[in-house]
This record gives structure tokens, C-alpha cells and sequence, in this order.
């Protein structure tokens, strides 16, 4: 099934460690919980930002940091969280938010494990060439009100249609 704007989105458990003071540095655990969209997603507006991988040259370096500098913008547009998903499990997921900097609950970061919603919604990549299994594809969508607003996969491996500029631009 693909995701469609105007589309209501597909009620889905994400599994995610909350950040808390006493677990602020990167190598404490912490225990996974669910993050449930039927719950979470109804008059809310959501912008999931997904990534093949944490800790990847790309996503470390330039996707994911500008949500983190400038929340306040989407904050200021209605963001009420950004969830940041990849294929990667709850623990790596994080670190990784840990280690960029993101505390709070205003970004989140979830683990589409297996790449099970990511695959659901066609938008996966296998990368079992390379060694990395199915990972989720490099999209951005957003969601307002359980309903899909936008939805835009890279087309190639540039950061542009799910970067925060043009996530900006649909808000």
C-alpha cells in the first residue's frame, strides 16, 4: 500500500526510549516503549522523517542535525513532534538522538523495526548488497490530524524533499 495525501494515517506501533536527564549520555540504556499513532497522531500535527540509517554519513551530518536546530521553526508552524524513524533498533535510534543532541520529547526517535512500516507503505530500500538488509527509504511525511498532508521520498541520495526546508515549505 502507498501513502497517499488526504489518506488517514495507518494506526502503527513505533518503539521508542523516552530521553530522561538520568539517561542523557549516550551509552545509557534505557527500555523501549511503544509510541502508538492511533493514540498519538489526532489533533496533532506529526512530521516523521525517515533515514536508511543512524550514524550514517549522510543522516548524521546533514538530514537530521537542522530538524534538531530548528525546531522552534516547526514548533512555530504546528509542529507538535518530529519522529525521527529508521530501521535501526530503539537502543541504536537512542544513542543516535543523544548523540546529535536532541533532548526532550519534541523529537523523537523511533524504530521501524525491520522496516516493517516503511516496507508497508513502499517506501523500504534493500540494501542487502551492501550488507545492511531492508532498510526504510529517505522520506519526510506530514501528518496533521491522522491525516497525510505530505509525503516525498529522495529520489536519489541528496537530502532536498525531506530536508527541513521543504518540510518548512508544506507546513
Amino acid at each position: 500500500m502507498s501513502l497517499k495525501i488526504n489518506d488517514t494515517f495507518p494506526p502503527t506501533k513505533f518503539a521508542y526510549i523516552p530521553y530522561r536527564p538520568e539517561n542523557s549520555d549516550v551509552v545509557a540504556c534505557g527500555i523501549p516503549v511503544p509510541f502508538d499513532t492511533a493514540k498519538e497522531f489526532p489533533n496533532k500535527k506529526i512530521v516523521i522523517v525517515s533515514v536508511p540509517g543512524a550514524f550514517t554519513p549522510t543522516c548524521t551530518a546533514n538530514h537530521i542535525p537542522p530538524y534538531i536546530e530548528r525546531i522552534e521553526e516547526l514548533k512555530k508552524k504546528g509542529v507538535d513532534k518530529v519522529l525521527v524513524l529508521s530501521a535501526n533498533d530503539p537502543f541504536v535510534q537512542s544513542a543516535w538522538g543523544k548523540a546529535l543532541g536532541a533532548k526532550g520529547d519534541d523529537i523523537i526517535f523511533v524504530s521501524d523495526g525491520n522496516a516493517a512500516f516503511s516496507t508497508s507503505i513502499g517506501q523500504a530500500l534493500d540494501l542487502s548488497k551492501n550488507g545492511f538488509g531492508v532498510r526504510s527509504a529517505r522520506y519526510a511525511i506530514i501528518v496533521d490530524n491522522n491525516k497525510v498532508v505530505y509525503n516525498e521520498q529522495e529520489p536519489g541520495s541528496d537530502v532536498t524533499v525531506s530536508g527541513i526546508d521543504a518540510v518548512l515549505k508544506h507546513l
